[in-house]
């Protein structure tokens, strides 16, 4: 049972207030400061924590090496010391919240994310070039105060707490599993790239609102990342820049060497997308300053062309995405063929879309396979990420089966992807279970390739209600291989 600390007196000069937070490892106060007549927040370590020597001696040396760190994004430490077996950490008082308390309310807008994701990241390249790895990077230790700066706390507690323990033992994990990174789980080496893991983590719950791993567990949680891939951000949330989107996968990426190298190198990513990257607005005209006029009618038969080149810009762009353009002929664009025309080809509408994994365990992001008809084209469908182009050997292929709804005669099908360069076969059933040979496109090609973010084949006409893209060889994604699929159309008579 936890004892209630509430009035007690630390180190005769610190008393404790108002309990402001528990975790796995300490209890956070509120306390006041009597010799400097200040307000402080005051990390207790849990007495069981307490009673271990090592970890007792660890918890103050890398509390006096935090307390050497000194930046605006980092929580200062003021004290360290053992009161009667207590062993405590005195620091900076943030008047706010945590960003875990943030995320209850909901996911942030993206650009949001990516500015807190710089603010905690410039923390840790300040704790990093001091030689100092957080390895505990969560919500809960990062801080917003009443202005909205963004602090981070907590460096080497977790060494402290850890070091040398089996980081997979039973209570050990307690807040912690959903943000290690795999090698923290197989007890591996760790420095600031298990940071940026974390980061990684952080962003993607903030982006998304769920964490990338979850189970039923904290250890089925924390092992999940040494054989799992998750869906990124994109496929989970509509417009997230692509940036973005990889900048998140590649901070999650399974080996270190792949991952970002330095918390500089992450930042610098993210900060193509942060709010704060944008243009400055112009600075308004001096209070009491005449209205200019000099040059308005130049600028206005300027505007026109503008105005005009903009609408055909949009015209092409929509009739592209709608099929009444086509790439190709003596411009660059050219009207559907005739004798397509003539034969009445149209879009069907798809009923329902589903992820086909025959090969493997059966589920190949089967959840997400509904994004490809959502008409949302910023979200996608996307397979595993696989070690090689060709599904790591372990496949011959994956695909989407698309049900038309009843029987139809096929003609053309036209997909969006967010990574070009995959190939795949486009194959019909009558009833959604046996799939045949593939369906040659007009010029007898089977084996297709998706070279371009939207691609249309012109097939040879044959009548199904089911119609499969069988994907057979991956694109490059970071360091792993996949394909995504964000939007996608079948057209016939």
């Amino acid at each position: 049972m936890r004892t209630d600390l509430t009035g007690r007196r630390l180190a005769d000069r610190y008393v404790l207030e108002q309990l402001v937070d528990a975790g796995g490892m300490a209890e956070v106060w509120r306390a006041r400061d009597e010799v400097l007549g200040r307000a402080v927040a005051v990390k207790v370590l849990r007495e069981e924590l307490s009673h271990d020597q090592a970890v007792f001696d660890r918890f103050r040396r890398e509390a006096v090496a935090a307390a050497r760190l000194s930046h605006p994004s980092v929580v200062r430490v003021f004290d360290t010391g053992v009161d009667q077996g207590t062993c405590f950490i005195v620091m900076e008082l943030v008047e706010g919240r945590t960003l875990a308390a943030r995320l209850e309310e909901g996911p942030l807008d993206p650009g949001e994310a990516a500015e807190v994701g710089r603010r905690v990241l410039d923390a840790l390249a300040h704790a990093h070039a001091a030689g100092i790895v957080h390895r505990d990077m969560k919500p809960h230790n990062v801080l917003t105060d009443q202005h909205g700066a963004v602090k981070v706390a907590d460096f080497g507690i977790a060494k402290a707490a850890f070091a040398g323990s089996d980081l997979t033992a039973t209570g050990k994990l307690l807040g912690t599993a959903r943000y290690l990174a795999p090698e923290q789980v197989t007890s591996g080496d760790v420095d600031a790239r298990t940071d940026l893991y974390a980061v990684g983590v952080v962003l993607y719950q903030a982006i998304t609102g769920r964490v990338p791993f979850d189970a039923e567990t904290d250890l089925a949680t924390a092992t999940m990342r040494l054989t799992h891939d998750p869906p990124s951000p994109g496929a989970l949330r509509a417009g997230v820049p692509r940036e973005l989107d990889r900048a998140v996968m590649r901070a999650m990426a399974r080996d270190p060497a792949d991952r970002f190298q330095t918390a500089e190198e992450m930042s610098s990513a993210l900060g193509r997308l942060a709010p704060g990257s944008a243009p400055p607005p112009r600075s308004p005209e001096p209070a009491g300053a005449p209205p200019q006029h000099h040059g308005s009618f130049f600028r206005s038969w300027v505007a026109v062309p503008v105005l005009l080149l903009a609408v055909a810009a949009v015209a092409v762009g929509a009739g592209l995405l709608l099929g009444r353009l086509e790439l190709g002929g003596r411009f660059g664009l050219r009207l559907p063929s005739q004798e397509e025309e003539g034969r009445g080809v149209r879009d069907f509408r798809i009923v329902a879309a589903q992820a086909h994994d025959p090969g493997g365990d059966g589920q190949e992001h089967s959840e997400d396979a509904p994004l490809v008809i959502d008409d949302a084209p910023s979200t996608f469908w996307q397979t595993e990420g696989y070690e090689s182009p060709n599904l790591g050997g372990l496949k011959e292929g994956v695909g989407l089966i698309l049900d038309l709804g009843r029987s139809r005669r096929v003609a053309r099908m036209s997909l969006a992807t967010t990574i070009p360069g995959w190939r795949f076969e486009v194959r019909g059933s009558d009833d959604g279970v046996t799939f045949g040979e593939p369906i040659p496109s007009r010029d007898g090609g089977r084996r297709l390739q998706a070279d371009a973010e939207r691609v249309t084949i012109r097939l040879q006409e044959a009548e199904y209600r089911y119609v499969m893209v069988w994907i057979t060889r991956l694109a490059a994604d970071g360091d792993r291989f996949r394909a995504t699929i964000a939007d996608v159309e079948v057209g016939g008579g």
